[in-house]
């Protein structure tokens, strides 16, 4: 499960280790404590110019089908195993609708003796930015306007993980984004085989303040590491 998360970078520094070619920036506010429902950058391929582009879409896929635009609260996280079974993801992976949502790092909770929860952030031990996998949808509204969404797909959890749940988003490594946007030719295993938790190495986790449990608390304040 991935259900709260940071990204604090400014637009135009994710560019870079995205190799987005220049262009116009989106205005994109800080999210210290980012929910579903809200609209975070995602890189994906433009299947005309055949270039990398960074978009800002929706947290929370909603199946080009589905009446309305709500989406409902399963679809933020897409279960890697179910990806080609399930009928909300179904189209976008057959259709190749590839995506990495850039992220400073995710949230995720370890109970407590007493039924309480505290609060962790995940985050890339070497300081850059994570590059989690996830599907993209479109949807036309009764207006006309184009709703895009996207859902962060998850898999098991490797063994740092493990101490605080049995489910982590996928993160790729630099060297799988031609594979993952559909850059370059590759059979269905081939992609399936990126599907699969990350080395623990790559990751470190600090408790922050519980405040930030809260989705209401959206500012740095709520969100910074506990003393030691």
């Amino acid at each position: 499960m991935c259900g709260r998360i940071k990204l604090i970078t400014e637009f135009t520094e994710i560019k870079f280790p995205f190799a987005i070619p220049p262009g116009p920036v989106s205005n994109f506010p800080p999210r210290w404590n980012g929910a579903p429902t809200d609209d975070f950058p995602n890189v994906r391929l433009n299947p005309q110019t055949r270039l990398r582009s960074l978009d800002l879409l929706r947290w929370g896929l909603v199946p080009h089908g589905a009446p309305g635009d709500k989406a409902a609260f399963s679809t933020i996280n897409a279960k890697a195993e179910t990806l080609k079974a399930r009928p909300a993801f179904r189209d976008a992976w057959r259709s190749g609708r590839r995506c990495i949502v850039p992220l400073d790092g995710f949230y995720e909770w370890k109970k407590l003796p007493g039924g309480k929860k505290q609060p962790y952030l995940i985050s890339r031990a070497d300081g850059r930015l994570m590059a989690v996998a996830g599907l993209w949808e479109s949807k036309k509204l009764e207006g006309g306007e184009i709703l895009r969404t996207f859902t962060i797909i998850t898999t098991a959890a490797n063994t740092l993980m493990a101490e605080l749940h049995d489910r982590m988003p996928v993160i790729l490594a630099p060297e799988d984004f031609p594979l993952w946007l559909g850059e370059v030719d590759a059979t269905e295993a081939e992609i399936e085989a990126l599907l699969r938790p990350c080395p623990p190495e790559w990751l470190t986790m600090v408790a922050v303040d519980p405040r930030m449990s809260n989705v209401r608390n959206q500012d740095a304040t709520f969100c910074q590491p506990l003393p030691e």
